[in-house]
């Protein structure tokens, strides 16, 4: 229960130091930086064999999933025209994931053991930073003129 809690405090300290980091530095830079460090968090989490390893993983791992799913959302929504159904495809693939997650890492977690289980998270992250790009900033002249 620990664990959860401070992986939740970490998530919620990355959202809030999350827009000022975006607005330095972009969207894509920040999303694949946030998926590396939840990739590495999870492999300290599984590998680690010293507590304060383990812990360290996972405040990574919170920090690295702080954004993806709310930066999303507002990548989503920035073509005006289209926003309402790409917003929906947005929370339908990350609903999807919330729900089909758990059963999948129960299911991996009986054939090879809870903690390795969760090497799927960091796995299922190398499909998901070829699509990173789709999260790039709109130009602004695109925007005006929409």
């Amino acid at each position: 229960m620990a664990g959860f809690a401070v992986f939740v405090a970490a998530m919620t300290a990355g959202r809030f130091a999350g827009t000022t980091l975006i607005d330095r530095f972009g969207r894509v830079t920040m999303l694949w930086g946030t998926m590396a460090t939840a990739g590495l968090g999870v492999v300290l989490i599984v590998f680690g064999s010293h507590p304060a390893v383990v812990v360290t993983g996972i405040v990574l791992w919170g920090a690295g999933a702080s954004l993806g799913f709310p930066v999303g959302m507002s990548a989503a929504a920035d073509d005006p025209v289209r926003a309402a159904a790409r917003v929906s495809v947005v929370s339908t693939i990350g609903y999807a994931a919330f729900l089909a997650g758990p059963p999948l890492l129960g299911f991996v977690g009986d054939e090879v053991g809870t903690l390795k289980a969760l090497l799927v998270v960091a796995v299922l992250l190398m499909p998901a930073a070829l699509v990173v790009p789709a999260a790039r900033e709109p130009q602004l002249s695109r925007v005006r003129d929409a």
